[in-house]
């Protein structure tokens, strides 16, 4: 379903988003000033102090707050003007908010930030808005011990009383542009044999499936813009609102680790959205 530069492209940009984190820019900067290509001393000690100061910059909560902020406040608009319809054909939770189990270690998975995800998905299944909930999450690992995502997001939607046979696991995606065509391809396969969809399948009824797709807040505006992409009808629904205006003691406006890495996934999803500019240039200029 992917042209071979696309998904080398999409790849390639996992770890230039890395190297343009704060972190990532930190140790760049350093290693580059220690290995002397500034020459002359004074320049080789500005670019570590520019290093050292970008770092604490994004590790103070003013930053990160307005970083994952903006984010959130895309989300927040995109759900006002596309209110969910219910039914749709089916929920889509996203993965991200489990580290997986690891088998003779950890026998559950870990729940994260963004683990809400999956609790929200599993809510709006109670309140009738699908009769299928889809985890979509693959793995990074060649590890037989590491769990799936997909797998373990089941399992925590099962003990929040979701049915098993109301659950698709779509295991293969590693990105959110292949959570958009794995999830697509999936339901397109599952559509016909009677999984719930129906008549209101795409198949059947030559429409695009209709989606209540569940995402934290703050990665909501791209995934919907990926998912469209492939041809679904989203309603946003958002989870994870990291950003609140309530009134803060002083002390938690000191600099942190928290805010740092609020601000790195704040920078990774800007960056995000340039990849999908980039992926889609390159898919165009391939075919």
């Amino acid at each position: 379903m992917f042209t071979g530069v696309f998904v080398v492209v999409a790849e390639a940009m996992k770890y230039l988003i890395w190297a343009a984190s704060p972190v990532g820019v930190w140790i760049f900067l350093n290693a580059l000033a220690w290995m002397g290509l500034f020459g002359r001393r004074g320049i080789k000690a500005a670019v570590v102090v520019i290093a050292h100061a970008q770092l604490l910059l994004f590790c103070m909560p003013w930053v990160s707050d307005r970083l994952i902020g903006h984010l959130e406040s895309d989300a927040l608009a995109l759900q006002s003007a596309r209110p969910l319809q219910a039914p749709v054909d089916a929920i889509v939770v996203l993965g991200g908010g489990l580290e997986t189990a690891y088998s003779g270690v950890r026998d559950l998975p870990d729940l994260k930030d963004s683990a809400d995800r999956v609790w929200v998905g599993a809510r709006l299944y109670k309140q009738g808005v699908a009769p299928l909930v889809v985890v979509s999450g693959g793995s990074f690992s060649q590890d037989s011990k590491v769990e799936v995502e997909a797998v373990g997001m089941a399992r925590f939607l099962m003990d929040l009383g979701v049915p098993s046979d109301a659950i698709l696991k779509e295991m293969k995606s590693r990105t959110t542009l292949e959570n958009a065509w794995q999830t697509l391809e999936l339901l397109d396969t599952r559509a016909p044999e009677g999984s719930g969809l129906g008549a209101a399948s795409k198949k059947t009824s030559n429409r695009p499936f209709r989606i209540a797709l569940v995402t934290s807040a703050f990665h909501m505006s791209r995934a919907v813009t990926l998912f469209e992409g492939a041809g679904f009808k989203v309603y946003p629904v958002r989870a994870d609102v990291r950003v609140t205006p309530q009134t803060k003691p002083f002390w938690q406006w000191l600099p942190d680790g928290e805010a740092l890495d609020d601000s790195t996934t704040a920078v990774k999803e800007y960056l995000g959205r340039l990849q999908y500019g980039l992926t889609r240039y390159f898919k165009e200029g391939a075919q």
